[in-house]
């Protein structure tokens, strides 16, 4: 007898160069974005250890530092790489991103035909995720590379995991851990994989009920275990380095509250996508009519997910993909002032679309008089959302532009009003029109410390000590427990003359955060010129300690040393500033010097 081989699916390819062109074409405009300043100063521009490219320095730091209060040693290495083969360039890095959101989308498609072998139906979601505007966040900011960095192991973790379950093996088990230790270097979103691959033992995989529940949490044991140490390593690294920072604080009751609101509006913002914006301000507590009308929302869709979980065991997975997924970012830990983010959807929306493409795809199976109809409507909403993203990626060209879009859609809130002063000052614009941003944040909250800071600084600057005065002294009584506030107000009082008040505002800086390195400099330095040397090394010692990445923190100690005679322990510190910044021209004149001091005898 003649075997024949498997014939190819020329739809396979075909689709995947749909997608990949689909991807491109809606969002073609990211070529002409730059940076912004929401993160990209910090991640990318004026992060020297990332922008001087791949050196030996920025790899050890990548590894064992923290990287804007975030632990993500693989997606650091990319932005170095970036840099190294494409310079301080904006346009390059976006393509990458846009490359890696492709491949995505791509994956998406090869990862759901693997576990459901519905060829059309995962193809429509991949198409979904292509295109739409939800993702544009997360592709047109150079900062979220995490996002499609994170996304691309998770899916290839899914694909393994395929693999694994028709065809057990060690080496298989591996490659699903392999990937989501990859996935958790890129962003630590990525701790509730391996319950979503409970998820998928329920459909589409069936595992269960042939397998306990039992048996399937046992052998998602050591891919848990790699999710708490991840958790452990990115506090320790944190904590390490004073970064463990929550930024705004709410309740828990209100915090509960907005992760309800937070649920419904991602669903609305995925079903009908207008009014997108980088920073949804958390509003604090939510009127209630808000919160009882997003409860009874969440309710009604997980019990009528749980009804269909039988004849559409699709819905119910996905709902539960999208809620679970969405956990770590949710809000019920508050990180920063927002309310949620789009960026947060970028793998959860996956679950929305298969939930609703499965029972919609089976009513055009079985009823060929609607189909199509379906197939028309699907065809308009694929058209549409590429439309929305081709207009929402120029809104990312530069930072006036994103923060004007933002206040356009209705997002006027403190934050964004101050990003826009920022942006407009960076620009060169009048200082008028700074502070009338500065002042309309103030008006949306006027304990808004960061505004005020702001102003204070600009009137500093154009000599008006008094109202600088002024302006600090009120961010302290606002937040008299913030020790960067005390700080301000002590290097007024340095400026001024006032020596004694200004050391008092520095030790009560000091008493509230011990590691803050700039209240270390400014006392060492007072203590240097009141002759108290061992008092100002052992402040020069505890920057160092804490800003042990940065150049000059370890160059100004190690001057010192070697000024108190101690040229050998000084060089250290010498050297490792000239390591990370090859470039620290104190550094390399301070070493020289400290080369040729004498050593003494032992």
């Amino acid at each position: 007898m003649i075997r024949r081989k498997p014939t190819l699916d020329l739809r396979v390819p075909l689709i995947g160069a749909f997608l990949l062109a689909a991807t491109v074409l809606a969002f073609w405009g990211v070529g002409a974005c730059g940076f912004v300043n929401l993160d990209d100063d910090a991640y990318v521009e004026h992060q020297p250890l990332v922008n001087q490219g791949l050196r030996s320095a920025g790899i050890a730091w990548a590894f064992t530092g923290v990287h804007s209060s975030n632990w993500h040693p693989l997606t650091t290495l990319s932005h170095q790489l970036d840099c190294e083969l494409f310079g301080l360039t904006p346009a390059p890095m976006h393509w990458v991103n846009l490359g890696w959101h492709a491949l995505n989308a791509l994956l998406v498609f090869l990862v759901w035909r693997a576990l459901t072998h519905a060829l059309w139906r995962s193809a429509i979601v991949a198409t979904l995720f292509a295109v739409h505007p939800l993702h544009v966040e997360s592709v047109a900011w150079i900062s979220e590379r995490k996002d499609v960095l994170c996304a691309f192991f998770w899916l290839l973790g899914f694909w393994a995991y395929v693999r694994h379950t028709r065809q057990p093996s060690v080496m298989r088990y591996l490659f699903v851990a392999a990937a989501l230790v990859l996935a958790l270097l890129s962003k630590p979103m990525a701790v509730t994989f391996p319950c979503t691959l409970l998820l998928l033992d329920f459909w589409p995989l069936r595992r269960w009920p042939g397998k306990s529940w039992r048996a399937l949490v046992i052998e998602k044991l050591p891919l848990l275990a790699l999710v708490v140490g991840h958790s452990v390593l990115t506090w320790w690294a944190q904590i390490g380095t004073g970064a463990a920072q929550f930024g705004e604080r709410f309740s828990l009751d209100v915090r509960l509250a907005n992760a309800v609101v937070s649920y419904a509006r991602y669903v609305g913002k995925t079903l009908w996508p207008e009014s997108l914006a980088p920073m949804y301000f958390h509003p604090g507590l939510w009127p209630i009519a808000a919160i009882v009308g997003a409860a009874a929302l969440l309710i009604l869709v997980t019990a009528i997910a749980w009804r269909l979980r039988r004849s559409q065991p699709a819905v119910l997975w996905g709902w539960l993909f999208f809620l679970g997924t969405l956990v770590p970012v949710i809000g019920i830990v508050q990180v920063g002032a927002q309310a949620m983010a789009d960026r947060y959807m970028y793998l959860p929306i996956l679950g929305l679309f298969t939930a609703i493409v499965w029972p919609f795809a089976g009513v055009a199976a079985s009823r060929p008089a609607v189909r199509v109809a379906l197939m028309a409507a699907t065809a308009a909403l694929l058209i549409g959302f590429g439309f929305a993203t081709t207009r929402q990626v120029p809104v990312w060209r530069n930072s006036i532009a994103l923060h004007t879009h933002s206040l356009a859609v209705g997002e006027d809130n403190p934050a964004t009003r101050y990003l826009l002063a920022l942006a407009l000052q960076a620009a060169g614009r009048p200082p008028a029109e700074v502070v009338a941003q500065f002042q309309a944040a103030l008006r949306h909250r006027p304990d808004y410390v960061n505004a005020l800071t702001q102003l204070a600084v600009i009137a500093l600057g154009s000599g008006q000590i008094d109202e600088a005065r002024r302006l600090i002294a009120e961010t302290v009584r606002l937040e008299p427990r913030n020790a960067s506030l005390h700080l301000n107000l002590g290097a007024i009082a340095l400026r001024t003359g006032q020596r004694d008040e200004a050391e008092r505002h520095f030790e009560r800086a000091l008493q509230l955060d011990p590691r803050l390195p700039g209240a270390q400099l400014e006392l060492g330095q007072i203590r240097l010129a009141q002759q108290r040397h061992e008092e100002a090394r052992a402040h020069y010692e505890a920057r160092a300690q804490v800003e042990r990445w940065n150049p000059d923190a370890l160059t100004d100690y190690g001057t010192l040393l070697c000024n108190l005679g101690r040229p050998d322990e000084g060089q250290v510190f010498l050297e490792r500033a000239l390591w990370i910044a090859p470039g620290h021209a104190r550094a390399k004149t301070a070493l020289d010097a400290a080369r040729l001091l004498p050593r003494p005898a032992r």
